[in-house]
C-alpha cells in the first residue's frame, strides 16, 4: 500500500520550499495537482520529472477510485494545490475522508499558508481566530457573512478575489461595519502590500492598480456598539433601593451603555 502526502507549496516566494517538501516530491511516484501546468513549473524548478494528474473541484469525486487503485498498487502519491496548503479552500477533503476509511497512511507536510502569514501580520489579538474561506459572491451566504462580521468575538481570516475586493469593502460600509481590516496582497512576493484600517479608510488608501493579485483579509473582532440609551442616575437610584452595591451597579450599567465602569461609579458614588 502506497502513502499519500499532502504537500504545501510556496504562496509566492520559491525560497519557502522546504527540504522535506523537496525530498517528498522527489520520492513519490505520482503528483496530483489543482492545475497541472502550475505543478509542472514547480517540479521543473526542482529539476524533477514526475507523472502529474489533475485533481480539481470538477473531477474530485471521480478521481477517488483512481487514486485508491494507485495506492493499492503500492504507488506513493503527493497532492499539491496552486499555492499554499491543499484542502484549505481547495479540493481534497472528500478524498481524505475516503483514504481514512480505507486506512491509507496519510502524511501532511508542514509548510506555507497565507492564513497563518496574514493573521500573524495583523497585529490583532489572535489567541483565537476563525477561518471563513472565500467571501461569498451573493445571496444568503453573503448576507450571512456580513451578519457574522457584525458579531465577531475574535478575528476572522478570509479570502477574496482582487476583482471583488472593492465591492466587498463597499458592502462593509453599507452594512455600517467599522471593524479594523488588514488587507494582505501578494504575500511573500516582491510586491507584497499590507493595508490597515476600516473599510472606508481602505477604499481611500488602496491605489486602483493594487486591486489585483492574491488577497487575504484579516478582520478584527467587532466592538460592542449596542448601547442602550438609559438614565444612569435614575437606574442607579432604583438599584440602590434594592441594596445593590454601587460598584456592581456601575458594572451593570457599563454592560448596557458601553461607558467605562470607573466613570459610571464616579457619577453615582455620592447618590
Amino acid at each position: 500500500m502506497g502513502n499519500f502526502y499532502i504537500c504545501p507549496t510556496p504562496i509566492g516566494n520559491l525560497k519557502d520550499i522546504s527540504e522535506r517538501l523537496e525530498n517528498t516530491l522527489s520520492e513519490v511516484d505520482i503528483v496530483y495537482a489543482e492545475d497541472t501546468r502550475v505543478a509542472k513549473k514547480l517540479l521543473s524548478h526542482l529539476n524533477l520529472k514526475k507523472e502529474v494528474h489533475s485533481y480539481f473541484k470538477g473531477n474530485e469525486k471521480e478521481k477517488i477510485s483512481e487514486i485508491l487503485n494507485l495506492l493499492n498498487k503500492d504507488k506513493s502519491i503527493a497532492m499539491i494545490s496552486d499555492a499554499g496548503t491543499p484542502l484549505i479552500s481547495d479540493p481534497g477533503n472528500m478524498l481524505i475522508k475516503e483514504l481514512i476509511k480505507e486506512k491509507i497512511q496519510i502524511v501532511s507536510i508542514p509548510g506555507p499558508s497565507s492564513v497563518l502569514v496574514a493573521i500573524t501580520l495583523s497585529g490583532f489579538d489572535i489567541d483565537k481566530f476563525t477561518f471563513f474561506g472565500f467571501i461569498p459572491k451573493a445571496g444568503r451566504e453573503r448576507s450571512y457573512f456580513y451578519k457574522t462580521i457584525s458579531e465577531l468575538a475574535h478575528p476572522l481570516v478570509c479570502f477574496t478575489s482582487p476583482k471583488r475586493l472593492k465591492k466587498d469593502l463597499e458592502d462593509f460600509v453599507k452594512n455600517n461595519l467599522e471593524n479594523q481590516v488588514v488587507v494582505c496582497r501578494e504575500l511573500t512576493k516582491k510586491f507584497e502590500s499590507i493595508y490597515r484600517g476600516n473599510a472606508q479608510e481602505l477604499l481611500n488608501d488602496i491605489p486602483t492598480e493594487e486591486y489585483r493579485g492574491e488577497i487575504t483579509l484579516v478582520i478584527d473582532k467587532t466592538k460592542n456598539k449596542s448601547a442602550i440609551d438609559i438614565n444612569i442616575e435614575e437606574l442607579a437610584k432604583k438599584l440602590i433601593m434594592y441594596e445593590v452595591p454601587k460598584r456592581e451597579i456601575a458594572k451593570i450599567i457599563s454592560s448596557l451603555n458601553n461607558e467605562k465602569v470607573n466613570k459610571i461609579y464616579d457619577s453615582i458614588k455620592n447618590l
